[in-house]
């Protein structure tokens, strides 16, 4: 438990932890009698969060945390998993596609309902009505490409292939800290206007918090820690290792879209004629990933770690 999270379960070795946004948002809820409202809204975030945990394990990713937020939830995996950018990008859109795809069956339900005769306004089954909403909402709110939100790890998945992890981070919780920012004044705005901007209101300090606390996770982490899979050959004895053989004017960038979750890389770097003139660890390759060094040549690394 850290100071603004709750760890509430265990599943394996993943941590269940809830924010303490999402502890306040569940209290108000409960205690205004919105109780059903808040179980359709608690499932919806459940869904939401599935989806990034199917595509995470399905992908051979570790998930060490998990912890949940009002607006989603934010999982923590190993951090070799965040370097495969198609990877990253997979697990980041998958939470808003079951957002997405739950509201168009609560909406294709409801429709049905209508035509049927069973429904004459949405209004007659409010909590039908509140599941296609909530989704929706997900769904937009998390396309939103700045972090802490999925939109913002699906640009950041891209970015960090040009200007490193690193900065890719830094770069997108400015976003976060801008689009929050627009979102609180434009929900304070509406709600003194007499609109009912409650989720602008709401929505955009969240996503401030969870922007700040994402840059001051990417500024204190230590890159050879990140890098480091010691704790983890430790505990399981062995890790599989993979080959993978590339031109030596690949860059970083290019390599780094090759690797695998769950295994360690050897590069073979490969002259002319398939002649191979050296190796370069996967610890190196993803050290120039983290520092910025996308555009780096696979030769330049070999020649930096065996000098003659």
């Amino acid at each position: 438990m850290d100071a603004v999270s709750i760890q509430v379960a265990r599943l394996g070795n993943t941590r269940v932890c809830f924010h303490i946004t999402f502890l306040l948002a569940a209290l108000i809820l409960v205690f205004a009698g919105f109780g059903l409202h808040f179980l359709v809204f608690a499932g919806s975030l459940a869904f939401h969060e599935l989806g990034h945990i199917l595509a995470a394990s399905f992908m051979g990713a570790d998930i060490t945390r998990v912890e949940i937020w009002p607006f989603g939830a934010s999982a923590r995996l190993e951090r070799s998993w965040q370097l495969t950018p198609y990877a990253d990008g997979v697990v980041a859109f998958a939470g808003p596609f079951n957002s997405g795809l739950l509201a168009s069956v609560a909406s294709a339900l409801q429709r049905g309902l209508i035509q049927s005769g069973s429904l004459v306004t949405p209004s007659t089954y409010p909590l039908l009505d509140l599941l296609v909403k909530v989704n929706l909402g997900f769904f937009l709110i998390n396309m939103i490409p700045c972090l802490p939100l999925d939109g913002g790890r699906l640009v950041r998945s891209r970015l960090a292939l040009r200007v490193g992890y690193v900065e890719a981070s830094r770069k997108m919780t400015v976003w976060g800290l801008v689009a929050g920012s627009l979102m609180t004044v434009l929900g304070l705005a509406g709600l003194a206007a007499g609109y009912g901007w409650y989720v602008l209101a709401v929505a955009g300090p969240v996503i401030i918090w969870g922007a700040a606390d994402e840059r001051e996770s990417a500024a204190q982490e230590n890159i050879m820690e990140i890098l480091n899979r010691s704790e983890r050959l430790r505990e399981r004895r062995a890790l599989p290792v993979a080959e993978i053989m590339v031109p030596h004017d690949a860059t970083v960038a290019e390599v780094v879209t090759k690797l695998m979750p769950s295994r360690y890389h050897i590069i073979l770097v490969a002259g002319r004629n398939m002649k191979v003139l050296g190796r370069v660890t996967e610890t190196r390759l993803l050290e120039a990933f983290y520092g910025g060094g996308t555009h780096l040549r696979m030769r330049d690394i070999w020649e930096r770690t065996h000098p003659e």
